[in-house]
């Protein structure tokens, strides 16, 4: 069945459906995609603050499109990441040891959230293995939960802005280190790849306007991640960055950074798991597909955790 990404950011709704090619050698192809401006103050820092206008903007969506399951995106603001060693056993064993030591790593009662996690590659004769948890809140998740039931849309899954994204711009087996940047219209969100997991993650109130400030952030995160290697002889350096998002395309930008990263700045290919560029030639140009890789990366989030 077609999986559809919906991102839902301060000023817009973006979303996307893609299918399965079953007589072609192209991976997926896009069956239909949009977006839908959202007024000011509907939603502010990720967090909708009046779920009613929200409501009648997924409908005009559903109106249109006739979508039924979708995977859609949550605010970074409100979840929170950690990574934890657990032994090498079944998924559900390895969810019940993680279970036990949510309390400890998140300021929430166990009872309160829902999370998921993510298998970080590691050393083959390691007896046990990095698993990235992913916590949100319940309540903020049942909310969204109502707010699309109530448009006739199933969810089937959450990730963070920056999960999505990195699922759309790294090749699905790719497992060194990345730097992932999203400069979205209000937020910048980071986060770190490692092993085919986000080990890191964090969100600035800033656009492309101000790259000294995206600046800073990088040198940050690369000063913590690279003492990080030292200490962990198995984590691997930052390998390049990638930057996504339709404001990290303007002149000069992608040269801005490159003097503080250390390391490759390059604009991402938000189809790199959709189809082959040179074989098929996308009806979104370049500049507004960076715009989509939050919803790009949510549409492939059903079929690559299926």
């Amino acid at each position: 069945m077609p999986s559809v990404g919906i991102d839902i950011s301060d000023q817009t709704i973006r979303f996307i459906e893609i299918i399965r090619s079953e007589f072609s050698h192209h991976k997926f192809h896009v069956a239909s995609y949009g977006e839908k401006k959202i007024p000011e103050g509907v939603v502010v820092s990720g967090i909708i603050k009046k779920p009613e206008e929200i409501k009648k903007v997924l409908a005009e969506i559903q109106h249109e499109h006739h979508y039924h399951f979708v995977s859609a995106s949550l605010p970074e603001e409100k979840g929170y990441l950690f990574t934890t060693e657990v032994p090498n056993i079944g998924k559900k064993d390895i969810a019940g040891n993680i279970e036990l030591k949510l309390e400890e790593n998140v300021p929430i009662r166990a009872s309160e959230v829902v999370f998921d996690f993510s298998l970080a590659h590691k050393n083959e004769n390691s007896l046990n293995l990095d698993a990235v948890v992913t916590v949100m809140p319940s309540e903020l998740v049942d909310a969204y939960t109502n707010l699309f039931e109530s448009v006739s849309m199933l969810p089937v899954s959450y990730e963070l802005v920056t999960q999505a994204v990195a699922q759309a711009v790294l090749p699905q087996d790719e497992n060194d280190t990345y730097l992932i940047v999203y400069v979205g219209e209000t937020r910048t969100g980071f986060g770190i790849v490692s092993g085919g997991a986000l080990q890191f993650t964090s969100t600035i109130n800033i656009n492309g306007q101000q790259p000294d400030l995206i600046k800073n952030e990088i040198t940050k995160l690369s000063v913590y991640w690279q003492d990080r290697v030292e200490k962990d002889k198995l984590k691997k350096p930052i390998k390049g960055v990638i930057l996504s998002g339709k404001d990290a395309a303007k002149p000069g930008f992608k040269e801005s950074l490159s003097d503080v990263a250390g390391c490759p700045v390059d604009l991402a290919n938000v189809w790199v798991n959709i189809f082959d560029l040179k074989e098929n030639t996308p009806k979104l140009s370049f500049e507004d597909s960076l715009d989509y890789a939050p919803a790009i990366g949510l549409s492939l989030s059903r079929y690559y955790h299926a």
